[in-house]
């Protein structure tokens, strides 16, 4: 497959396009400086933001996929949201369907008076509102999405082993490394089972 990817250069996105590169895909990624991607004979890198729709046009076009590892690097930040209204007019501009996105548990239906929530909300508040935010407008799409929700992430081993499920309930003891959401996420692309579903996931 041809993969447009965003937030490729952070924790989740390094390990998507190392694994994706792997399993033979070819890539273009959006970086505000396309010298912190890897350099790859199968990996295009365009500069801007992906706030900017032209640079967004740019990577998603010819592409079979989306995949979204956009998270906040300050505090307020509200780049997830405003990625999404850039990224799903491009994919309707281009004929794209097929979108997997990283979220938060705790947001929108899997937010419950529980501890782990208790403490999400006060610690990454701004985080929190910002994926609700692509949430929404995910949900009010005609996109083939799905939003993945990781436990509390962790630098540790790629296993290909964890546990997923659209019910699945975390705990403040919940795990889960970079690398195996971004497993999962690509695991995806091949799957319609999770379409238009959030799904949370632990190791």
């Amino acid at each position: 497959m041809h993969l447009a990817v965003f937030g490729g250069t952070g924790h989740i996105g390094r390990h998507l396009l190392e694994q994706a590169l792997q399993q033979g895909h070819t890539l273009t990624a959006l970086a505000r400086d396309p010298g912190r991607l890897t350099a790859h004979e199968h990996l295009r890198a365009v500069a801007g933001d992906v706030r900017d729709a032209d640079a967004v046009k740019e990577v998603v076009a010819g592409s079979d996929a989306v995949l979204s590892a956009l998270g906040q690097r300050g505090v307020r930040s509200t780049v997830c949201t405003d990625g999404m209204r850039t990224i799903l007019p491009a994919m309707d501009a281009h004929g794209v369907h097929r979108l997997v996105a990283v979220s938060c548990y705790g947001v929108a239906d899997s937010r419950r008076r529980d501890l782990y929530n208790a403490i999400a909300w006060v610690a990454i508040r701004s985080l929190m509102r910002d994926k609700e935010g692509m949430e929404e407008l995910l949900r009010a799409s005609d996109t083939a999405w799905t939003v993945v929700r990781p436990a509390i992430l962790t630098g540790g081993e790629h296993t290909g082993q964890y546990r997923t499920g659209t019910e699945l309930l975390l705990t403040v003891t919940s795990r889960v490394s970079h690398a195996d959401v971004a497993d999962f996420m690509l695991a995806q692309l091949t799957s319609d089972t999770l379409v238009r579903r959030a799904v949370a996931i632990t190791s």
